[in-house]
């Protein structure tokens, strides 16, 4: 892959990959080595996080189509060798979150995919990507499942940095795009239509009753979880990737 064309997506924008897309690979072997290695990846480029996702889906039986998009993926990297992600020297113990669902995005199953990522100060410390277990009903309770699963995160993160002495006495800030969500959890009143998702509608709703979480709203636009749930366009890849402080290794200064 040394001499291959480089691209600057990792996947196609509006692609998706389905279990039956092509013919099955003679030998899928290959195709299980790159993905494990790319899912070991992750842990340091959150801006692969979700089409390794993908990929991964079809490890049991990878077609051609697969084996194509994981190719684009090492031509991504190939070309983003020098990217990393970037913890300044300076910050703050203040811990806040983005949490996103692209709502029935599996063509396969029509489950939602969460994405939601947490920083400390200016520096992003956890992120993830992960497929629903369930099929929601509508964007709302896909947003509210994705919420959930952050939360938890948040709360044992808070947890972790107490005992490593690291204290802050604002609340946890978790930034969601979606108005009715954030109405749900902040009306004491449970809907009919919202019953079937209750736990958790109140997990979020004691968290915030008790001052833990701070519900905000932001734009789609300035969503940054929203990498970690879609491919998207080249220019909003890497604004996206800077505001998960993904930087090129020479522009590390002042940081660790």
């Amino acid at each position: 892959m040394e001499s291959c064309v480089p691209c600057a997506t990792p996947m196609e924008q509006n692609l998706k990959l389905r279990r039956d897309d092509s013919d099955l690979l003679p030998d899928s072997s290959q195709y299980r080595s790159i993905v494990s290695s790319l899912i070991y990846l992750t842990h340091t480029r959150p801006d692969i996080s979700y089409v390794v996702q993908v990929v991964s889906q079809f490890m049991s039986a990878p077609q051609s189509s697969h084996l194509l998009a994981i190719m684009r993926i090492l031509r991504y990297l190939s070309d983003t060798q020098d990217v990393g992600l970037f913890f300044p020297a300076t910050g703050t113990p203040d811990i806040e979150a983005y949490a996103y669902a692209d709502y029935a995005s599996c063509m396969d199953t029509r489950r939602s995919t969460s994405g939601w990522c947490v920083k400390e100060g200016s520096s992003f410390i956890s992120w993830r990507c992960k497929k629903q277990d369930r099929v929601s009903k509508s964007s709302t309770e896909a947003e509210y499942r994705s919420m959930s699963e952050v939360t938890s995160e948040l709360v044992w993160l808070r947890q972790l940095l107490e005992e490593l002495g690291v204290v802050s006495i604002y609340p946890m800030r978790l930034y969601v795009d979606n108005t009715s969500a954030i109405k749900i959890a902040t009306n004491l009143v449970l809907h009919d239509h919202t019953k079937h998702i209750e736990v958790h509608v109140h997990y979020i709703r004691q968290l915030v009753a008790e001052g833990h979480i701070l519900l905000s709203y932001i734009t789609s636009e300035d969503q940054t979880a929203d990498l970690l749930t879609k491919a998207v366009a080249t220019s909003r890849h890497w604004f996206l990737a800077h505001k998960l402080m993904l930087r090129k290794y020479h522009q590390f200064e002042g940081g660790c």
